[in-house]
Protein backbone atom coordinates (compact mmCIF):
# COMPACT_ATOMS: atom_id res chain seq x y z
CA UNK A 1 0.00 0.00 0.00
CA UNK A 2 3.04 2.29 0.43
CA UNK A 3 3.95 1.57 -3.19
CA UNK A 4 0.33 2.28 -4.12
CA UNK A 5 0.46 5.61 -2.29
CA UNK A 6 3.57 6.63 -4.26
CA UNK A 7 1.85 5.82 -7.55
CA UNK A 8 4.01 2.77 -8.27
CA UNK A 9 1.00 0.66 -9.12
CA UNK A 10 2.73 -2.13 -11.10
CA UNK A 11 5.03 -2.94 -8.15
CA UNK A 12 2.13 -2.70 -5.71
CA UNK A 13 0.05 -5.12 -7.81
CA UNK A 14 2.94 -7.60 -8.09
CA UNK A 15 3.41 -7.53 -4.30
CA UNK A 16 -0.31 -7.92 -3.59
CA UNK A 17 -0.62 -10.83 -6.01
CA UNK A 18 2.15 -12.58 -4.10
CA UNK A 19 0.23 -11.93 -0.89
CA UNK A 20 -2.98 -13.25 -2.49
CA UNK A 21 -1.21 -16.52 -3.29
CA UNK A 22 -0.01 -16.85 0.29
CA UNK A 23 -3.31 -15.74 1.87
CA UNK A 24 -6.16 -16.35 -0.62
CA UNK A 25 -8.79 -15.80 2.10
CA UNK A 26 -7.53 -12.33 3.01
CA UNK A 27 -10.38 -9.99 1.98
CA UNK A 28 -8.35 -6.85 2.75
CA UNK A 29 -5.61 -7.99 0.35
CA UNK A 30 -8.18 -8.73 -2.36
CA UNK A 31 -9.74 -5.29 -1.91
CA UNK A 32 -6.30 -3.60 -2.02
CA UNK A 33 -5.43 -5.48 -5.22
CA UNK A 34 -8.69 -4.37 -6.83
CA UNK A 35 -7.98 -0.76 -5.88
CA UNK A 36 -4.42 -0.85 -7.24
CA UNK A 37 -5.56 -2.36 -10.55
CA UNK A 38 -8.29 0.27 -10.75
CA UNK A 39 -5.80 3.11 -10.18
CA UNK A 40 -3.30 1.64 -12.65
CA UNK A 41 -5.97 1.61 -15.35
CA UNK A 42 -6.74 5.26 -14.60
CA UNK A 43 -3.07 6.28 -14.77
CA UNK A 44 -2.38 4.50 -18.05
CA UNK A 45 -5.63 5.06 -19.97
CA UNK A 46 -7.33 8.06 -18.37
CA UNK A 47 -10.49 5.99 -17.88
CA UNK A 48 -12.37 7.30 -14.85
CA UNK A 49 -15.87 6.36 -13.72
CA UNK A 50 -16.84 10.02 -13.59
CA UNK A 51 -20.55 9.66 -12.71
CA UNK A 52 -19.65 7.36 -9.81
CA UNK A 53 -17.05 9.89 -8.61
CA UNK A 54 -19.37 12.86 -9.02
CA UNK A 55 -22.30 11.30 -7.22
CA UNK A 56 -20.28 9.49 -4.53
CA UNK A 57 -21.14 6.03 -5.82
CA UNK A 58 -17.59 4.75 -6.22
CA UNK A 59 -16.85 1.36 -4.63
CA UNK A 60 -13.47 2.65 -3.45
CA UNK A 61 -12.70 5.97 -1.78
CA UNK A 62 -14.52 8.99 -3.27
CA UNK A 63 -11.37 11.09 -3.47
CA UNK A 64 -8.88 8.40 -4.50
CA UNK A 65 -7.87 8.89 -8.12
CA UNK A 66 -4.63 8.26 -9.95
CA UNK A 67 -2.79 11.09 -11.67
CA UNK A 68 -3.11 10.99 -15.46
CA UNK A 69 -1.19 12.86 -18.15
CA UNK A 70 -3.05 13.13 -21.43
CA UNK A 71 -2.13 14.80 -24.75
CA UNK A 72 -0.20 17.74 -23.25
CA UNK A 73 3.39 18.66 -22.46
CA UNK A 74 5.34 21.54 -20.93
CA UNK A 75 6.95 23.88 -23.46
CA UNK A 76 8.32 27.37 -23.88
CA UNK A 77 8.40 29.64 -26.91
CA UNK A 78 6.30 29.03 -30.02
CA UNK A 79 2.63 28.97 -29.06
CA UNK A 80 3.45 29.74 -25.41
CA UNK A 81 3.08 33.49 -25.05
CA UNK A 82 4.52 33.83 -21.54
CA UNK A 83 7.36 31.85 -19.93
CA UNK A 84 6.64 28.14 -19.78
CA UNK A 85 3.21 26.70 -20.47
CA UNK A 86 1.25 23.62 -21.49
CA UNK A 87 0.66 22.75 -25.14
CA UNK A 88 -1.24 19.93 -26.82
CA UNK A 89 0.71 17.08 -28.40
CA UNK A 90 -2.06 16.30 -30.92
CA UNK A 91 -5.47 17.56 -32.01
CA UNK A 92 -7.96 17.46 -29.14
CA UNK A 93 -11.77 17.63 -29.14
CA UNK A 94 -13.88 19.61 -26.68
CA UNK A 95 -14.44 17.70 -23.44
CA UNK A 96 -11.37 15.48 -23.86
CA UNK A 97 -9.43 14.83 -20.67
CA UNK A 98 -6.06 16.62 -20.66
CA UNK A 99 -4.83 15.66 -17.23
CA UNK A 100 -5.85 14.58 -13.74
CA UNK A 101 -3.84 15.90 -10.80
CA UNK A 102 -3.93 15.19 -7.10
CA UNK A 103 -2.41 17.95 -4.97
CA UNK A 104 1.03 17.72 -3.45
CA UNK A 105 -0.43 19.89 -0.70
CA UNK A 106 -3.92 21.25 -0.07
CA UNK A 107 -5.42 23.51 2.58
CA UNK A 108 -8.95 24.79 3.29
CA UNK A 109 -9.68 28.46 2.65
CA UNK A 110 -10.33 29.21 6.31
CA UNK A 111 -11.49 32.71 7.20
CA UNK A 112 -8.73 33.12 9.72
CA UNK A 113 -5.99 32.52 7.14
CA UNK A 114 -3.18 30.04 7.59
CA UNK A 115 -3.70 28.40 4.19
CA UNK A 116 -0.26 29.47 2.94
CA UNK A 117 1.54 28.01 5.94
CA UNK A 118 -0.53 24.83 5.63
CA UNK A 119 0.58 24.43 2.00
CA UNK A 120 4.25 25.03 2.85
CA UNK A 121 4.08 22.39 5.59
CA UNK A 122 2.36 20.05 3.13
CA UNK A 123 5.14 20.46 0.54
CA UNK A 124 7.85 19.90 3.16
CA UNK A 125 6.02 16.76 4.35
CA UNK A 126 5.62 15.42 0.79
CA UNK A 127 9.33 15.95 0.05
CA UNK A 128 10.40 14.22 3.25
CA UNK A 129 8.25 11.16 2.51
CA UNK A 130 9.12 10.64 -1.14
CA UNK A 131 12.34 11.59 -3.03
CA UNK A 132 10.34 11.74 -6.28
CA UNK A 133 8.05 14.36 -4.78
CA UNK A 134 11.13 16.34 -3.73
CA UNK A 135 12.37 16.40 -7.34
CA UNK A 136 8.89 17.37 -8.51
CA UNK A 137 8.59 20.27 -6.05
CA UNK A 138 12.05 21.58 -7.02
CA UNK A 139 10.92 21.67 -10.68
CA UNK A 140 7.74 23.71 -10.06
CA UNK A 141 7.49 27.41 -11.00
CA UNK A 142 8.72 29.51 -8.06
CA UNK A 143 8.49 32.98 -9.64
CA UNK A 144 6.05 34.72 -11.97
CA UNK A 145 9.09 36.45 -13.53
CA UNK A 146 10.99 33.33 -14.63
CA UNK A 147 13.15 34.10 -17.65
CA UNK A 148 11.54 32.11 -20.49
CA UNK A 149 14.91 31.77 -22.19
CA UNK A 150 16.60 30.08 -19.22
CA UNK A 151 13.77 28.52 -17.18
CA UNK A 152 14.15 24.72 -17.43
CA UNK A 153 11.43 22.63 -19.03
CA UNK A 154 10.88 19.62 -16.72
CA UNK A 155 10.87 16.16 -18.24
CA UNK A 156 7.30 14.83 -18.42
CA UNK A 157 8.44 11.63 -16.70
CA UNK A 158 8.35 13.62 -13.45
CA UNK A 159 4.55 13.73 -13.76
CA UNK A 160 4.20 10.04 -14.71
CA UNK A 161 5.20 8.42 -11.45
CA UNK A 162 3.36 5.21 -12.39
CA UNK A 163 6.07 4.58 -15.02
CA UNK A 164 9.01 5.08 -12.65
CA UNK A 165 10.73 2.90 -10.11
CA UNK A 166 12.04 4.10 -6.77
CA UNK A 167 15.62 3.01 -7.58
CA UNK A 168 15.63 5.33 -10.59
CA UNK A 169 15.92 8.36 -8.31
CA UNK A 170 19.54 9.50 -8.57
CA UNK A 171 21.46 8.65 -5.42
CA UNK A 172 23.65 11.72 -5.84
CA UNK A 173 20.77 14.16 -6.51
CA UNK A 174 21.53 17.52 -4.94
CA UNK A 175 19.29 18.02 -1.92
CA UNK A 176 18.86 21.64 -0.79
CA UNK A 177 19.21 22.65 2.83
CA UNK A 178 16.05 22.82 4.92
CA UNK A 179 16.20 26.61 4.88
CA UNK A 180 16.57 26.82 1.09
CA UNK A 181 13.81 24.28 0.53
CA UNK A 182 11.44 26.14 2.88
CA UNK A 183 12.08 29.35 0.90
CA UNK A 184 11.55 27.54 -2.39
CA UNK A 185 8.32 26.00 -1.07
CA UNK A 186 7.03 29.43 -0.04
CA UNK A 187 7.79 30.77 -3.53
CA UNK A 188 6.07 27.77 -5.14
CA UNK A 189 2.96 28.40 -3.03
CA UNK A 190 2.96 32.12 -3.95
CA UNK A 191 3.45 31.44 -7.67
CA UNK A 192 1.80 28.11 -8.36
CA UNK A 193 -0.95 27.44 -5.82
CA UNK A 194 -4.40 27.17 -7.41
CA UNK A 195 -7.29 28.71 -5.52
CA UNK A 196 -10.63 26.94 -5.73
CA UNK A 197 -14.05 27.65 -4.21
CA UNK A 198 -13.30 26.10 -0.82
CA UNK A 199 -9.62 25.18 -0.89
CA UNK A 200 -6.22 26.04 -2.31
CA UNK A 201 -3.68 23.48 -3.49
CA UNK A 202 -0.44 22.88 -5.36
CA UNK A 203 -1.23 20.73 -8.41
CA UNK A 204 2.08 19.86 -10.12
CA UNK A 205 1.36 19.76 -13.86
CA UNK A 206 -1.37 22.42 -13.77
CA UNK A 207 1.12 24.78 -12.09
CA UNK A 208 2.55 25.30 -15.58
CA UNK A 209 -0.77 26.27 -17.21
CA UNK A 210 -0.89 29.97 -18.10
CA UNK A 211 -3.89 32.27 -17.66
CA UNK A 212 -6.10 33.67 -20.40
CA UNK A 213 -9.13 35.95 -20.10
CA UNK A 214 -10.69 33.74 -22.79
CA UNK A 215 -9.53 30.26 -21.66
CA UNK A 216 -9.69 27.14 -23.81
CA UNK A 217 -9.58 24.59 -20.97
CA UNK A 218 -11.64 24.16 -17.81
CA UNK A 219 -10.72 22.82 -14.36
CA UNK A 220 -13.07 20.68 -12.28
CA UNK A 221 -12.47 19.67 -8.69
CA UNK A 222 -13.89 16.33 -7.52
CA UNK A 223 -13.02 16.13 -3.86
CA UNK A 224 -9.46 17.47 -3.99
CA UNK A 225 -8.61 15.89 -7.36
CA UNK A 226 -8.39 18.29 -10.31
CA UNK A 227 -9.70 17.17 -13.71
CA UNK A 228 -8.72 19.43 -16.63
CA UNK A 229 -10.52 19.11 -19.95
CA UNK A 230 -10.37 20.88 -23.29
CA UNK A 231 -13.20 23.43 -23.30
CA UNK A 232 -13.18 23.60 -27.09
CA UNK A 233 -11.48 21.82 -29.99
CA UNK A 234 -7.71 22.39 -29.94
CA UNK A 235 -5.08 21.78 -32.61
CA UNK A 236 -1.73 20.11 -32.05
CA UNK A 237 0.79 22.51 -30.51
CA UNK A 238 -1.85 24.98 -29.24
CA UNK A 239 -1.28 26.44 -25.79
CA UNK A 240 -3.67 25.19 -23.11
CA UNK A 241 -4.85 28.15 -21.01
CA UNK A 242 -7.11 28.26 -17.97
CA UNK A 243 -8.50 31.17 -15.97
CA UNK A 244 -6.87 32.18 -12.69
CA UNK A 245 -9.81 34.43 -11.73
CA UNK A 246 -13.25 35.60 -12.85
CA UNK A 247 -13.05 36.68 -16.49
CA UNK A 248 -16.55 38.21 -16.65
CA UNK A 249 -15.18 41.58 -15.55
CA UNK A 250 -13.82 44.65 -17.36
CA UNK A 251 -10.14 44.80 -18.23
CA UNK A 252 -9.27 47.27 -15.47
CA UNK A 253 -10.54 44.87 -12.79
CA UNK A 254 -8.86 41.88 -14.44
CA UNK A 255 -5.59 43.85 -14.61
CA UNK A 256 -5.75 44.58 -10.88
CA UNK A 257 -6.20 40.89 -10.01
CA UNK A 258 -3.45 39.81 -12.43
CA UNK A 259 -1.10 42.34 -10.85
CA UNK A 260 -1.68 40.71 -7.47
CA UNK A 261 -0.71 37.40 -9.09
CA UNK A 262 2.50 39.07 -10.32
CA UNK A 263 1.87 39.19 -14.06
CA UNK A 264 0.26 41.28 -16.78
CA UNK A 265 -2.15 39.42 -19.04
CA UNK A 266 -1.37 39.69 -22.74
CA UNK A 267 -4.07 37.38 -24.12
CA UNK A 268 -5.92 38.19 -27.35
CA UNK A 269 -8.96 39.47 -25.48
CA UNK A 270 -6.89 41.88 -23.38
CA UNK A 271 -5.14 43.01 -26.56
CA UNK A 272 -8.51 43.80 -28.16
CA UNK A 273 -9.70 45.77 -25.12
CA UNK A 274 -6.39 47.64 -24.85
CA UNK A 275 -6.99 49.54 -28.11
CA UNK A 276 -8.23 52.99 -27.09
CA UNK A 277 -7.79 52.13 -23.41
CA UNK A 278 -5.73 55.24 -22.60
CA UNK A 279 -8.35 57.68 -23.90
CA UNK A 280 -11.18 55.63 -22.35
CA UNK A 281 -9.43 55.74 -18.96
CA UNK A 282 -8.90 59.48 -19.33
CA UNK A 283 -12.61 59.96 -20.01
CA UNK A 284 -13.51 57.70 -17.08
CA UNK A 285 -11.37 59.80 -14.73
CA UNK A 286 -13.04 63.00 -15.97
CA UNK A 287 -16.46 61.38 -15.47
CA UNK A 288 -15.43 60.40 -11.93
CA UNK A 289 -14.70 64.08 -11.16
CA UNK A 290 -18.11 65.10 -12.51
CA UNK A 291 -19.69 62.33 -10.42
CA UNK A 292 -17.92 63.49 -7.24
CA UNK A 293 -19.16 67.06 -7.76
CA UNK A 294 -22.73 65.88 -8.41
CA UNK A 295 -22.62 63.65 -5.31
CA UNK A 296 -21.63 66.53 -3.03
CA UNK A 297 -24.36 68.75 -4.48
CA UNK A 298 -27.00 66.04 -4.02
CA UNK A 299 -25.95 65.37 -0.42
CA UNK A 300 -26.51 69.05 0.41
CA UNK A 301 -29.95 69.15 -1.20
CA UNK A 302 -32.65 69.13 1.56
CA UNK A 303 -35.04 67.20 -0.72
CA UNK A 304 -32.70 64.22 -0.64
CA UNK A 305 -32.92 64.00 3.15
CA UNK A 306 -36.48 62.71 2.83
CA UNK A 307 -37.40 59.02 2.55
CA UNK A 308 -36.58 57.72 -0.89
CA UNK A 309 -34.26 60.64 -1.62
CA UNK A 310 -30.74 60.42 -2.96
CA UNK A 311 -29.32 60.72 0.55
CA UNK A 312 -25.77 59.60 -0.34
CA UNK A 313 -25.79 61.21 -3.78
CA UNK A 314 -25.08 57.89 -5.51
CA UNK A 315 -27.86 58.31 -8.06
CA UNK A 316 -26.79 61.85 -8.97
CA UNK A 317 -23.16 60.73 -9.25
CA UNK A 318 -24.03 57.84 -11.60
CA UNK A 319 -26.18 60.08 -13.81
CA UNK A 320 -23.45 62.72 -13.99
CA UNK A 321 -20.81 60.13 -14.89
CA UNK A 322 -23.03 58.67 -17.63
CA UNK A 323 -23.70 62.15 -19.04
CA UNK A 324 -19.95 62.88 -19.13
CA UNK A 325 -19.16 59.56 -20.83
CA UNK A 326 -21.83 60.11 -23.48
CA UNK A 327 -19.72 62.99 -24.84
CA UNK A 328 -16.82 60.76 -25.91
CA UNK A 329 -16.63 59.24 -29.36
CA UNK A 330 -17.17 55.48 -29.35
CA UNK A 331 -14.67 54.22 -31.88
CA UNK A 332 -13.10 51.17 -30.22
CA UNK A 333 -13.98 48.37 -27.80
CA UNK A 334 -12.40 50.11 -24.79
CA UNK A 335 -14.55 53.24 -25.18
CA UNK A 336 -17.64 51.16 -25.98
CA UNK A 337 -17.29 49.17 -22.76
CA UNK A 338 -16.54 52.28 -20.68
CA UNK A 339 -19.61 54.15 -21.96
CA UNK A 340 -21.89 51.12 -21.63
CA UNK A 341 -20.80 50.51 -18.04
CA UNK A 342 -21.36 54.16 -17.13
CA UNK A 343 -24.86 54.17 -18.65
CA UNK A 344 -25.69 50.83 -17.03
CA UNK A 345 -24.62 52.09 -13.61
CA UNK A 346 -26.89 55.13 -13.98
CA UNK A 347 -29.86 52.77 -14.39
CA UNK A 348 -28.76 50.18 -11.87
CA UNK A 349 -29.85 51.88 -8.62
CA UNK A 350 -33.45 52.42 -9.74
CA UNK A 351 -33.67 48.85 -11.04
CA UNK A 352 -32.16 47.42 -7.84
CA UNK A 353 -34.54 49.48 -5.68
CA UNK A 354 -37.59 48.36 -7.68
CA UNK A 355 -36.46 44.71 -7.54
CA UNK A 356 -35.91 44.87 -3.79
CA UNK A 357 -39.40 46.34 -3.29
CA UNK A 358 -40.92 43.73 -5.61
CA UNK A 359 -39.29 40.96 -3.56
CA UNK A 360 -40.28 42.57 -0.25
CA UNK A 361 -43.94 42.73 -1.28
CA UNK A 362 -43.77 39.23 -2.82
CA UNK A 363 -44.69 40.51 -6.26
CA UNK A 364 -47.45 42.93 -5.24
CA UNK A 365 -45.49 46.06 -6.16
CA UNK A 366 -44.73 46.83 -9.86
CA UNK A 367 -41.86 44.91 -11.42
CA UNK A 368 -38.97 47.06 -12.72
CA UNK A 369 -39.26 48.15 -16.35
CA UNK A 370 -36.49 46.50 -18.41
CA UNK A 371 -36.98 48.73 -21.50
CA UNK A 372 -34.13 51.16 -20.81
CA UNK A 373 -31.75 48.31 -20.12
CA UNK A 374 -32.87 46.52 -23.30
CA UNK A 375 -32.32 49.73 -25.30
CA UNK A 376 -28.80 50.01 -23.85
CA UNK A 377 -28.02 46.38 -24.72
CA UNK A 378 -29.35 46.93 -28.24
CA UNK A 379 -27.13 50.00 -28.60
CA UNK A 380 -24.14 47.94 -27.43
CA UNK A 381 -24.86 45.13 -29.92
CA UNK A 382 -25.32 47.63 -32.78
CA UNK A 383 -21.99 49.27 -31.91
CA UNK A 384 -20.25 45.85 -31.96
CA UNK A 385 -21.71 45.20 -35.41
CA UNK A 386 -20.64 48.66 -36.56
CA UNK A 387 -17.05 47.93 -35.54
CA UNK A 388 -17.13 44.73 -37.55
CA UNK A 389 -16.39 42.51 -34.56
CA UNK A 390 -16.53 38.77 -35.16
CA UNK A 391 -18.97 36.76 -32.99
CA UNK A 392 -16.05 35.70 -30.77
CA UNK A 393 -14.72 39.24 -30.29
CA UNK A 394 -18.23 40.58 -29.71
CA UNK A 395 -18.66 37.93 -26.99
CA UNK A 396 -15.35 38.98 -25.41
CA UNK A 397 -16.53 42.58 -25.30
CA UNK A 398 -19.98 41.59 -24.01
CA UNK A 399 -18.28 39.64 -21.21
CA UNK A 400 -17.07 42.94 -19.74
CA UNK A 401 -20.66 44.28 -19.46
CA UNK A 402 -22.38 40.97 -18.66
CA UNK A 403 -23.97 42.44 -15.53
CA UNK A 404 -26.19 44.54 -17.82
CA UNK A 405 -27.67 41.37 -19.33
CA UNK A 406 -28.05 39.79 -15.87
CA UNK A 407 -30.09 42.83 -14.74
CA UNK A 408 -32.33 42.52 -17.80
CA UNK A 409 -32.89 38.87 -16.86
CA UNK A 410 -33.92 39.84 -13.31
CA UNK A 411 -36.46 42.30 -14.75
CA UNK A 412 -37.87 39.70 -17.13
CA UNK A 413 -38.24 37.24 -14.25
CA UNK A 414 -40.02 39.77 -12.05
CA UNK A 415 -42.41 40.83 -14.83
CA UNK A 416 -43.13 37.22 -15.89
CA UNK A 417 -41.64 37.67 -19.38
CA UNK A 418 -40.28 34.15 -19.42
CA UNK A 419 -40.13 33.74 -23.19
CA UNK A 420 -38.06 36.93 -23.45
CA UNK A 421 -35.89 35.60 -20.61
CA UNK A 422 -35.38 32.37 -22.56
CA UNK A 423 -33.92 34.35 -25.48
CA UNK A 424 -31.73 36.32 -23.09
CA UNK A 425 -30.43 33.20 -21.34
CA UNK A 426 -29.49 31.75 -24.73
CA UNK A 427 -27.67 34.98 -25.57
CA UNK A 428 -25.71 34.90 -22.31
CA UNK A 429 -24.88 31.19 -22.53
CA UNK A 430 -23.71 31.62 -26.15
CA UNK A 431 -21.53 34.51 -24.94
CA UNK A 432 -19.96 32.40 -22.19
CA UNK A 433 -19.44 29.58 -24.71
CA UNK A 434 -17.00 31.89 -26.52
CA UNK A 435 -15.68 33.63 -23.42
CA UNK A 436 -15.37 30.95 -20.72
CA UNK A 437 -16.53 27.62 -22.20
CA UNK A 438 -17.04 24.61 -19.97
CA UNK A 439 -16.98 26.73 -16.81
CA UNK A 440 -19.39 26.24 -13.93
CA UNK A 441 -20.88 29.63 -14.87
CA UNK A 442 -21.55 28.22 -18.36
CA UNK A 443 -23.28 25.20 -16.82
CA UNK A 444 -25.36 27.43 -14.52
CA UNK A 445 -26.62 29.49 -17.46
CA UNK A 446 -27.76 26.49 -19.52
CA UNK A 447 -29.30 24.87 -16.42
CA UNK A 448 -31.24 28.08 -15.73
CA UNK A 449 -32.44 28.01 -19.35
CA UNK A 450 -33.81 24.48 -18.83
CA UNK A 451 -35.76 25.52 -15.73
CA UNK A 452 -37.05 28.63 -17.50
CA UNK A 453 -38.15 26.62 -20.56
CA UNK A 454 -40.19 24.26 -18.39
CA UNK A 455 -42.10 27.22 -16.92
CA UNK A 456 -42.27 29.44 -19.99
CA UNK A 457 -43.51 27.30 -22.82
CA UNK A 458 -46.86 25.65 -23.39
CA UNK A 459 -48.81 24.33 -26.35
CA UNK A 460 -47.64 21.92 -29.03
CA UNK A 461 -44.12 23.37 -29.18
CA UNK A 462 -43.45 23.04 -25.45
CA UNK A 463 -41.81 19.60 -25.53
CA UNK A 464 -39.61 20.50 -28.50
CA UNK A 465 -38.38 23.70 -26.83
CA UNK A 466 -37.74 22.01 -23.47
CA UNK A 467 -35.95 19.12 -25.20
CA UNK A 468 -33.76 21.61 -27.08
CA UNK A 469 -32.84 23.39 -23.83
CA UNK A 470 -32.03 20.07 -22.16
CA UNK A 471 -29.90 18.93 -25.12
CA UNK A 472 -27.90 22.17 -25.03
CA UNK A 473 -27.42 21.84 -21.27
CA UNK A 474 -26.33 18.19 -21.63
CA UNK A 475 -23.71 19.16 -24.24
CA UNK A 476 -22.22 21.88 -22.01
CA UNK A 477 -22.20 19.65 -18.94
CA UNK A 478 -20.56 16.85 -20.98
CA UNK A 479 -17.63 19.17 -21.77
CA UNK A 480 -17.13 20.10 -18.12
CA UNK A 481 -17.83 16.74 -16.47
CA UNK A 482 -16.87 14.30 -19.22
CA UNK A 483 -20.13 12.35 -19.09
CA UNK A 484 -23.79 12.63 -20.07
CA UNK A 485 -23.12 13.66 -23.65
CA UNK A 486 -24.69 10.83 -25.68
CA UNK A 487 -28.25 9.75 -26.42
CA UNK A 488 -27.90 6.47 -24.50
CA UNK A 489 -30.44 5.93 -21.73
CA UNK A 490 -27.70 5.89 -19.08
CA UNK A 491 -26.07 9.10 -20.35
CA UNK A 492 -29.41 10.93 -20.59
CA UNK A 493 -30.10 10.05 -16.95
CA UNK A 494 -26.62 11.26 -15.94
CA UNK A 495 -27.10 14.54 -17.86
CA UNK A 496 -30.46 15.19 -16.18
CA UNK A 497 -28.92 14.52 -12.76
CA UNK A 498 -26.05 16.92 -13.49
CA UNK A 499 -28.41 19.68 -14.66
CA UNK A 500 -30.61 19.12 -11.60
CA UNK A 501 -27.63 19.48 -9.26
CA UNK A 502 -26.41 22.59 -11.08
CA UNK A 503 -29.89 24.13 -10.85
CA UNK A 504 -29.94 23.42 -7.11
CA UNK A 505 -26.48 24.97 -6.63
CA UNK A 506 -27.66 28.03 -8.56
CA UNK A 507 -30.90 28.41 -6.60
CA UNK A 508 -29.16 28.00 -3.25
CA UNK A 509 -26.19 30.20 -4.25
CA UNK A 510 -23.87 27.31 -3.41
CA UNK A 511 -20.60 26.31 -4.99
CA UNK A 512 -20.15 23.34 -7.25
CA UNK A 513 -21.62 20.18 -5.73
CA UNK A 514 -18.57 17.94 -6.20
CA UNK A 515 -15.90 20.20 -4.69
CA UNK A 516 -14.63 19.31 -1.23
Amino acid sequence: MALNGMGRYAEAIKTLKTLAELAPEDDAAAHALMECEHLQAQAFTGTFEVPALLFGRQATSFRRCADYVGPIKIARGGAVAHGRGLVTTRDVVAGELLCVSSPLAVAPLATGGGAEMGLIRGLVGAASRNPEDLRLILALPASAKDDPATAPVPDMSLFRRHLRRGDEVEANSEVPSQELFATHSKNVVTTSAIRNEKSVGVYPLMSFANHSCAPNACKLLIGHTMFTRAARDLVAGEEVCVKYFDVTAPKSERNAVAKRWGFECACARCGMEAIGEVSANRATKAAAKAAASARETAKKDPKNKKTGGDRDGDRAAAIAAAAAMEKIEVKDVASLIAVCRAKSKALHDDIARALAEWKRTKGKSPAPDPNQLVELATWFETACDGMGLSPTRAAWARGSVLQLYANIGHCFTASGQLEARAELLDKVSDTIALLDPGSFEHCKQVAAAVGNARRAFGGPDAKRLVDAAEAKAAAVHAIRYGCGGTASEEDVAVALELVKRTEHSNEESQGEFCEA
